[in-house]
This record gives structure tokens, sequence and C-alpha cells, in this order.
């Protein structure tokens, strides 16, 4: 099929799978290499998806602009099926992406840090991570094959993942229980499904961290998760790939994607938040940055 084929045929779905009036449609599409349907596959079970939506959002606010090797999130490749994802790490943040995922008591801060109820398991060099409550698990490994070294305790903190093995601590339960509570989002359903497809399509995401080897992630509360980057993909190519993914399948029409403007949209209304600058925000620093990201990682 030729490239204006494929870009027409794009465009009709995103016009359909969304209100975009069709010459935005099209517009899109041309950014796109060609439709692909629904390429990220889902988990059919909400509390598989619900776990992979925390995971998401835990690790975006605490990596913020400190991924490396333009891997968003620590993530460089995943391999989904209908039931469980399989996670490939970066390497040099791999350690830190296990650390920040299990539940800790951080005493400094005054509260629960990590996602509640996750649990681990060792399995060669892989570990499982799984949900004390359900049957949900998430597999990482890292990308060099090497084993994984486990968290230990910092000053004035409890590992809960350690101390309550087959159970979830009492602030546990109320984090589990502030993460469903329907006040957390106007659509817990679409929110857990578009955090999960950000789990689950790190190839698409990572292209705006590839420029500089990292983004800027963050999230104002537990119904969003914001990438904002400065360099490289555009806002509206960025766009076009994850619908010709399939990344809106499933999201009320109205709901999908709005494009506030040129450097910026709205993906499940305020789910997910593509930002992208004007102008370049490192230059020749970027380089700089990322060694100190580095070191950071390595003490």
């Amino acid at each position: 099929m030729s490239r204006s084929r494929n870009a027409n045929r794009l465009a009709k779905e995103i016009r359909n799978q969304t209100d975009l009036t069709l010459s935005t449609a099209s517009r899109l599409a041309q950014q796109a290499d060609a439709y692909l349907g629904s390429s990220i596959e889902d988990s059919p079970d909400p509390r598989q998806r619900c776990l992979e939506a925390h995971m998401a959002h835990v690790l975006a606010s605490r990596f913020q602009d400190h991924q490396l090797n333009g891997a968003l999130f620590g993530i460089r490749k995943a391999e989904p099926d209908t039931q469980s994802v399989k996670l490939t790490l970066e390497s040099e943040m791999a350690d830190e992406v296990i650390r920040e995922l299990l539940p800790r008591f951080d005493h400094h801060y005054g509260g629960l840090r990590g996602v509640p109820g996750l649990r681990v398991r060792t399995s060669q060099d892989q570990l499982i991570l799984h949900d004390a409550a359900s049957s949900a698990q998430v597999t990482v490994a890292r990308d060099d094959g090497v084993s994984f070294r486990l968290p230990t305790e910092r000053d004035r903190e409890v590992l809960l993942w350690k101390r309550f093995p087959n159970s979830l601590s009492r602030n546990e339960r109320q984090e589990a229980k502030d993460w469903t509570d329907p006040r957390a989002s106007d659509d817990l359903q679409v929110r857990d499904l578009l955090f999960s497809r950000m789990l689950r399509c790190p190839e698409l995401v990572n292209r705006t961290a590839t420029p500089h080897g990292f983004a800027n992630c963050y999230t104002h509360h537990a119904g969003d998760l914001v990438i904002e980057w400065c360099c490289g993909v555009t806002v509206e190519s960025l766009c076009a790939t994850l619908l010709a993914h399939g990344f809106a399948d499933a999201v009320p029409r109205a709901n999908a994607i709005k494009l506030v403007s040129r450097h910026s949209a709205h993906l499940g209304d305020w789910t997910v938040v593509l930002n992208r600058h004007r102008s370049c925000l490192y230059g020749r620093k970027a380089q700089h940055l990322a060694e100190s990201i580095r070191k950071g990682y390595r003490s």
C-alpha cells in the first residue's frame, strides 16, 4: 500500500475515533507511517491495568527529568500479552526503578512512596513484581542481563514490601483505596487504560527523550501524567503515531484527543498531557546533565 493510501486510511480512522475535523486528521496522518490498528495489547483484567497504571504514575512522578539514554520511566522495551507484561529496563536506571516502585514508608517525607501492595519474587535474572491483593503482576529484566540489586533501607525508611510480604500495611491499604477512589479521576477506566499503555509502548513514548537522553515527566494528581520535551518529535507527530497504534482506542470519542496548540495536546481529556517547548532547553548542557544524573544513580 502506498504512503498516500496509508495516510488516507489513517486519517479516516483518526476521524472516526476522535472529534477532530477531517482536515486536522489528515494533517496528523501525514506525519505517521501507517495505520496499524490496535497494536498495543491490553490486559482484559482491570486489576492488571490498575497495577500497571499505578506503576507508570509512580515512575513519572518520581523520575521527572532524570531519565537516561532516552528511556522514559527507565523502560527500554515492553513485551505485553493479554495477562501481563515483561519490561526491559535501562541498565543504569534499573535498580532505581525497582527502588521507586516497591513500597516504603518514608518518615522524612511523612508518607508512603511506591506502589502500595507491590511485592517481589526473584526468578533467575528477572524479578516478578506482583500485587499482594490480586493476581496482577509485571516481570522486569535489565537490558544488560545483569541481576538486580534489591533496595535496602535508607535513613528513616521502612521497607513495607519486606516487612509485610503477604499482606498490606495500614498505610498501603489507604493509599490503594485512594488510587481507586472515583474522585481521583473523571474516568478511572480511561486513566488505567492509558497509563497502562504508557508502560506497554515505550518505543513510541521514548521518542520524546531521544534527542537529549531524557524528557520531563510529572503528575499533578492521581488522574494525570505529563510529558514535556523540547527537541525532536513534534506533538502532532507523536499524537499521530500513538493514534496509529490504537493508543486512544476504547476512549470516549469526545475525550480521545484535544490539540490545544501545535505544541500541546491532551489524550483522554486531561489523562495524558503532551507538551513540547518551542525552543531547546538544554543545548550543549544536555551531556553534562546526563552525566550528573548518571553519577547520582551510581552513588
